[in-house]
């Protein structure tokens, strides 16, 4: 069976990414030089365009557009190359001071194309006709979103404030609270040798084959954040408040809004995700009742519901193995794509060791220089692994279809959307292995794989968008978020979800605080975009076996429609009608069609 752990420990430079392809040989001072070049050219761009936008003709703004894109992508890759250091070592000295000046240089880069953005704006909302010219064809979903920004803007020295007090207030909150955990060592025993062990390690410990070592790994990685909890509560409330003020204060009808804006979906379209889950919870429920029966469990603990059903996995990857059968899941639906997701390994693109100071999670990010992406996972040779890798390499080819497809404006998706080739490429991977599947027990390990990761996804993520609303509605009755409350707040939202189906490990209730999206600053409510992906990408690959080779240019086509148009919009294309309750149901047919599969096994 392809898969079997060579035994072969794996060092950083087989699986590290190597960042000289943005910067080339440059120095660190060489780094910083070129963005204060880039800085200074944003000023120069700025001031060339600044008082001339309220009169200026459609093809003006069209030539000013792609100047500002010319200088996005050198900006782009200068500040990425500084974070991506840091994200895999906070440790680094020199990777610190990279991060340091790349958020600066974002930061002042902000202030000065936020005033540009709202006068774009106003100029939209006075002059309507003018989306619709000719000359601004590649940006006219463009302009309608800074249109539906602009009764929330600000002044744009109130703007330029605003992004002055987030770099040292809830950003560098956010970063000191990212950084906390990243740094953290545990001494542990597992399996009767004591090791010390980074975040991320312990972390994939709570999804091992031995029930006793996930325990101890999630009572250790929760007691700990229990620990901290001041920390991670004043974190909370920090970037929460100051979301609650920013509504307040640009006179949104709600906290969500912002988000709505963000990822240019409507509230009854959310609203009615947020109801489907929980309505439909009862399937979510069933799904642990089958796994603990598998388990020989009467009911599931806290430490077993992300746990695979054995003790003895059936399936082993080592970096190779888990390499090729990525790749091949991902050829198998196209060439193209295959090949692309083949460049990301053969190019360093990918790191994936484990290293002291290296970010928990997992996540991928653009090259726009290249037109290509680089990924960051920590691979410890388990099944999840293995789909976390395929996840993150579907991002990169939706990234390449997007960026081969699309100008620079039009690169970033709404989340709702960009998770399509993620989920997708997680799915081609589940069939690729279920085809290779030769027993029972095989394929009842991936059947609980795919289950967990969908139920997983919908329910456990969704329930963090419940968990959210009721931050907020809490701050807005004047009560303190301190850890207390997040952990009553986090416990009802998932008594909403699993009910009674569940006995929760001990510290269990601060897994708000393990979530890295709960303190990104000025991106809220990130959660529920997971949730509606899911379900829409599981109806996608069910419509993609039915159709084959018709279904490709269809998907080819959404997959890279990037900021055309709105959420609504591209399903409405492709067929789907988000105000039908139907369109929510068809994901689920295909998670039940699996579910019926598994059941059968137990």
């Amino acid at each position: 069976m392809v898969g079997p752990s060579s035994g072969v420990a794996m060092t950083d430079n087989e699986i590290a990414w190597d960042l000289s392809l943005i910067v080339g040989d440059a120095s660190m001072d060489e780094v910083k030089k070129r963005m204060d070049v880039l800085v200074g050219e944003f000023k120069e761009f700025s001031d060339k365009y600044g008082a001339k936008i309220a009169t200026m003709a459609a093809a003006e703004i069209a030539t000013m557009l792609r100047e500002r894109e010319a200088l996005e992508i050198e900006a782009s890759d200068l500040i990425n190359y500084g974070m991506l250091k840091f994200e895999a070592c906070s440790t680094d000295k020199e990777a610190s001071q990279l991060n340091s000046w790349a958020r600066e240089t974002a930061s002042q880069l902000d202030q000065l194309g936020t005033p540009l953005e709202i006068r774009l704006g106003t100029r939209m909302s006075e002059d309507e006709k003018l989306i619709d010219h000719a000359d601004l064809s590649d940006y006219r979903h463009y302009l309608e979103r800074l249109k539906a920004e602009a009764p929330y803007r600000l002044s744009e020295e109130a703007e330029k404030a605003v992004i002055q007090k987030d770099v040292n207030g809830i950003r560098l909150m956010s970063q000191l609270q990212g950084a906390w955990v990243s740094e953290k060592t545990f001494d542990v025993e597992v399996k009767g040798e004591k090791k010390t062990l980074s975040y991320p390690q312990l972390g994939a410990l709570r999804m091992d084959p031995d029930r006793d070592t996930r325990k101890m790994a999630t009572v250790t990685l929760y007691g700990d954040l229990a620990e901290d909890k001041l920390l991670h509560s004043m974190a909370l409330r920090s970037i929460c408040g100051d979301h609650m003020s920013m509504v307040k204060i640009r006179g949104m009808p709600s906290p969500m809004t912002q988000s709505l804006l963000d990822q240019d979906v409507d509230e009854e379209a959310i609203d009615t995700l947020l109801s489907t889950i929980e309505s439909t919870a009862d399937s979510f429920q069933e799904f642990l009742m089958l796994k603990a029966k598998v388990m020989g469990l009467d009911k599931l603990a806290g430490h077993d519901v992300i746990a695979p059903i054995t003790t003895d996995p059936v399936w082993k990857f080592d970096w190779d193995a888990a390499r090729k059968v990525v790749t091949e899941a991902f050829v198998s639906f196209n060439d193209e794509i295959g090949g692309v997701v083949e460049a990301m390994f053969t190019n360093k693109r990918i790191d994936a060791a484990n290293r002291l100071g290296k970010t928990y999670g997992a996540f991928c990010a653009r090259h726009a220089g290249a037109r290509s992406s680089f990924v960051l996972v920590s691979f410890n040779e388990t099944m999840n692994d293995v789909f976390t890798l395929a996840h993150e390499l579907g991002h990169a080819a939706q990234g390449h279809v997007t960026t081969h497809k699309q100008t620079l404006t039009n690169w970033r998706t709404s989340s709702c959307l960009a998770e399509m080739g993620s989920i997708f490429g997680e799915l081609l991977l589940t069939d690729k292995l279920l085809g290779m599947s030769k027993s029972k027990e095989e394929k009842m390990e991936i059947l609980a794989h795919v289950l967990g990761g969908y139920y997983y996804t919908v329910y456990y993520v969704g329930l963090r968008a419940l968990f959210e609303k009721s931050i907020y509605e809490t701050i807005a009755s004047g009560k303190v978020i301190d850890a207390e409350t997040a952990c009553e707040l986090w416990n009802d939202a998932k008594k909403r979800i699993f009910a009674d189906s569940v006995d929760w490990t001990e510290f269990m209730e601060y897994e708000w605080a393990r979530i890295p999206h709960h303190f990104i600053p000025n991106f809220r409510f990130y959660n529920y975009s997971y949730s509606f992906a899911q379900m829409l990408v599981f109806a996608l690959y069910e419509a993609y076996k039915q159709e084959g080779e018709s279904f490709l240019k269809r998907f080819d086509e959404l997959l890279g429609g990037g900021n055309t148009k709105s959420v609504r919009q591209h399903l409405k294309d492709f067929g789907y009608d988000l105000s039908d309750p139907a369109f929510w149901e068809l994901g689920a047919k295909q998670a039940n069609r699996f579910l019926e599969e598994f059941r059968k096994l137990v």
